[in-house]
């Protein structure tokens, strides 16, 4: 197996410029994939060339906006990986791309700093500390992206602002090509601070940097699309390196690298209920969560509603930025996957109710259901609980349960035949 081959670099400079007048050797693939997924890629190539001899896999590893325009200049590849869907779409509207794309691979972000973490940065509110040096991936790289959303969704909380994007954006003293270059910087001491991937900290660089996580309501998950070029010589060949990179060996593989897998594991037929106290947030998610009435206070935008049942004012957080923060594992290649779900929360006595993703969602129903934790201003004392779901627009109480301790994110059963 090769890697960013000095040849291959040469002829994808040629190929800008020049018709490509001779193929690529039989048995060789050419995949194009974001610098994030090297690792990751190096140990499918070598598992995958094991089960097929005499293939050869050879690598342009880099940020997947350069891909993507290398692509659409004519740059010869069978394989397109991207880190995100926009560079796909750029690819497809380039008419590079056959087929439909398939998403392969999700990530995190994470911010990183230089082991001795000479800022001192010790929490996002840090990285907007005057005189930080922060390196982040050029404009239209997906982590980039990726971090822009997580700034925009900082800048709508109290605890954050605008102000606080505006001084992040400030502290830039270097847009890098790819995520890979942040990463190597970081562990090279050249900042204070720079944001990754989380399959960024690969072992060469584990010991050279801090990983603080992101807040999970302001995290965002990168999913990553693959398909194969339109005039790949070896189309077959291509469709079996695709379908090993999300087959259960390559999704081991990507996951041992820090990534998330695409696989959506069968949940079990019922709820699992807590007794120590927590609020435990689980199901079809990414980051199942265990809540208290301290931990939502301090980490979710406080929301005071007037139940019409009662009249009673309630203070909580909103059921839909807990559902939000636990990251739904979603479906990325099913349009609108995400309205098929929907909500079971469970009180310490037992008592059910659902809603569906559609009722909660701001884009559709938006009804703003709280998980509350104050009633009247004063603390819920409640006999099942100190938290308590409300759902202020409901002539009756039916729905407001006491003492809730399971909210489980589920999918609706697939029709007969899937």
């Amino acid at each position: 197996m090769k890697q960013n081959l000095l040849a291959l670099s040469l002829l994808l400079t040629l190929v800008w410029h020049f018709p490509v007048v001779q193929g690529q050797a039989e048995g060789e693939l050419v995949v194009f994939a974001a610098a994030s997924l090297t690792d990751a890629y190096e140990a499918i190539a070598t598992a995958f060339e094991e089960v097929h001899p005499g293939v050869n896999i050879l690598f342009n590893f880099g940020g997947s906006s350069t891909l993507a325009t290398q692509l659409i200049q004519g740059a010869p590849a069978d394989v397109f990986a991207s880190a995100n869907t926009q560079q796909m779409v750029v690819a497809i509207e380039g008419g590079r791309i056959a087929g439909t794309p398939r998403t392969f691979a999700k990530n995190r972000l994470v911010v990183i700093v230089p082991a001795d973490n000479p800022a001192p940065i010790q929490s996002l509110h840090d990285l907007a500390n005057p005189g930080v040096h922060l390196i982040l991936a050029a404009p239209e790289v997906p982590v980039r992206t990726y971090t822009d959303i997580m700034l925009d969704r900082m800048a709508l909380d109290p605890a954050y602002g605008d102000d606080y994007r505006g001084a992040v954006l400030g502290n830039i003293v270097s847009e890098e090509p790819n995520v890979r270059q942040v990463s190597a910087k970081i562990a090279l001491g050249e900042a204070d601070a720079g944001i990754v991937y989380r399959s960024d900290i690969t072992p060469d660089i584990a010991n050279q940097v801090i990983m603080l996580p992101i807040p999970d309501p302001f995290n965002t998950i990168a999913t990553y699309p693959i398909a194969l070029t339109n005039d790949t010589a070896y189309p077959e060949l291509a469709a079996q390196f695709v379908d090993f990179v999300l087959s259960d060996a390559g999704q081991d593989i990507l996951v041992a690298w820090g990534l998330i897998s695409v696989r959506i594991p069968p949940l079990p037929d019922t709820v699992t209920l807590p007794n120590d106290g927590t609020l435990r947030v689980d199901g079809q998610v990414l980051n199942p969560l265990s809540l208290t009435a301290n931990s939502l206070r301090a980490d979710y935008a406080t929301q005071t509603v007037v139940a019409a049942f009662t009249g009673t004012p309630f203070t909580g957080v909103l059921l839909w930025d807990v559902i939000t923060a636990a990251q739904p594992n979603l479906n990325a290649d099913v349009p609108d996957d995400q309205l098929s779900l929907f909500i079971v929360v469970t009180g310490a006595d037992g008592a059910q109710v659902t809603f569906s993703w559609g009722e909660i969602d701001p884009a559709y129903g938006g009804q703003p259901v709280i998980v509350a934790y104050t009633e009247n201003g004063n603390a819920i004392t409640d006999a099942q609980g100190g938290m308590r779901l409300v759902v202020p627009n409901d002539r009756q109480a039916g729905r407001s349960l006491r003492g809730i301790v399971n909210i489980s994110l589920r999918d609706a059963p697939p029709p007969a035949g899937d």
